[in-house]
């Protein structure tokens, strides 16, 4: 590979591709050329003649080598300008903080593994996929957002489902391994003294690469904590909105044959005109304009859905009054409140009829 500046490609990488091409046989051409971008300095290109400069040494001198280092590769793709700003850099520095008192913390848990374990070891086999893949593509901000933020991310999730008085399970010693050695491109020496605390003799720049174990994916168990986060999600944008103190929350759970549709929708290739094929159904005739208005919102949320979270759900539901019934007292605590799980064909409510699949209506009386 050729490594240079993006300025250059108008001249000399354009005429060394020429070059190269006109003296050396095909095995000998290099395989490809990373151009770097510019450094901006608060927004502006730096210039030693304009005085804007800020040089690496005391970059280095001020903020420390990984700060510095995590920040080049993560601000930008190595292609992109990259702009210098000491306040984005500091944050930087925090979250190099936050990671290392993170995986001090949870390193040495030895609770045993729950679900809501496996859904993390799941996880983290995606994360280890991604990051490796980009990573192959040069593509170092995006892999520090799989590395770095996307675990950060399931962590907090993570905790949060805990219950009470559980500090976590002897699982997430794998995962601080994991992580340790994933972001050790990014924060060499960070890495190698959390490497030393977790007990290993040797370098983690000598340790094995992760690599993603898909008997560890769990899919099912994914799915019921997606629904479950979006739940939640969605009665905290309610609350806010209605700004009442509730005395009870019922999660309204839509019937099978919305579920049937759902599934009809997602596997269609031509979303257009499915609903003109699940009107042929006599079932579906008879439920008349409410099968057709489920339909169309089946439709609309599949859109909205991620793939890798429609793709399952075309195949199989998710026991949707299980995922609820068997986080109910996570739920409780939550929101201070009980909370009921009701099926929308026998609900009282009203608003039970708006219950799509992986999307319940939601009661806070």
């Amino acid at each position: 590979f050729w490594f240079s500046a993006k300025d250059l490609i108008s001249n000399h990488l354009t005429f060394q591709i020429f070059h190269h091409v006109t003296i050396f046989p095909k095995d000998k051409l290099p395989k490809g050329m990373v151009v770097f971008g510019m450094g901006l300095l608060n927004g502006a290109k730096m210039s030693s003649s304009k005085g804007n400069v800020f040089l690496l040494e005391d970059a280095v001198s001020e903020f420390g080598a990984d700060t510095v280092r995590m920040f080049l590769t993560g601000s930008a793709e190595p292609w992109q300008d990259f702009d210098w700003r000491n306040e984005l850099v500091l944050s930087t520095k925090k979250q190099i903080e936050r990671f290392y008192s993170t995986v001090m913390e949870i390193q040495d848990a030895g609770g045993e593994p729950q679900d809501i374990d496996r859904w993390l070891i799941s996880r983290l086999q995606e994360h280890i996929a991604k990051m490796t893949a980009v990573l192959e593509n040069f593509q170092t901000r995006q892999a520090l957002q799989e590395a770095s933020f996307g675990i950060e991310t399931d962590l907090k999730w993570y905790r949060r489902r805990l219950p009470e008085g559980c500090d976590g399970s002897r699982e997430l010693a794998t995962l601080c391994s994991v992580w340790t050695r994933l972001l050790a491109p990014f924060i060499p020496f960070t890495a190698e003294h959390l490497w030393k605390e977790m007990g290993s003799k040797d370098l983690v720049s000598f340790a094995e690469w992760p690599v993603a174990d898909e008997k560890l994916v769990n899919t099912r168990i994914e799915l019921a904590e997606e629904l479950l986060a979006r739940t939640v999600e969605d009665i905290e944008s309610i609350r806010k909105l209605i700004q009442i103190t509730p005395k009870s929350i019922t999660i309204v759970l839509a019937p099978e044959w919305k579920h049937e549709i759902f599934r009809t929708i997602a596997r269609s290739t031509d979303r257009n005109t499915v609903i003109k094929e699940i009107m042929k159904d006599d079932e579906m005739k008879k439920r008349g304009k409410e099968a057709t208005d489920a339909a169309k919102q089946c439709t609309t949320l599949i859109h909205r859905l991620p793939p890798q979270v429609v793709a399952p759900l075309a195949e199989e539901s998710v026991n949707e009054r299980a995922v609820f019934e068997a986080a109910q007292a996570f739920l409780e605590h939550e929101f201070s409140v009980p909370v009921h799980i009701a099926d929308a064909e026998s609900s009282e409510h009203a608003k039970g009829a708006t219950a799509l699949p992986f999307k319940p209506a939601i009661v806070i009386e």
